[in-house]
């Protein structure tokens, strides 16, 4: 069986050098595909779009894997800026969560409702 997993993220404080008033932003709640228990954990491509509170939005385009690092489960993407602000920029988004949810469903033992994580944005002129 597969469901759809759906996802929102809120961003701050954020610092940018090049635009001074951004201080936060967000991500709406999104489909981001549809995982089995099996396949949780692996490698696939992503795009979302962050809404700054200036108004402005930033659309990331990369690649995103997750794993069970000890307790903890590490979602990295990678990427670039595709537009918006920041176009051309490069992304590193890594999202750290407790894994016990993850490992139950992949043992067959559970399903996973939610995971409350943190994250990490780090974007970076080229």
């Amino acid at each position: 069986m597969t469901d759809p997993i759906t996802g929102s993220t809120s961003y701050g404080p954020c610092v940018s050098l090049s635009v001074p008033g951004l201080t936060s932003g967000s991500t709406a709640a999104q489909a981001t595909g549809t995982r089995s228990c099996l396949s949780l954990l692996g490698a696939s491509p992503r795009t979302f779009t962050i809404t700054w509170n200036t108004g402005q939005t930033s659309t990331l385009s990369g690649n995103q894997s997750s794993t069970i690092v000890g307790a903890a489960l590490v979602v990295t993407f990678t990427g670039t800026v595709t537009s918006g602000l920041f176009t051309g920029d490069t992304v590193l988004h890594t999202i750290t969560g407790p894994a016990t949810d993850v490992t139950l469903c992949t043992l067959g033992l559970g399903t996973v409702s939610s995971i409350y994580s943190t994250v990490t944005l780090e974007i970076t002129s080229v």
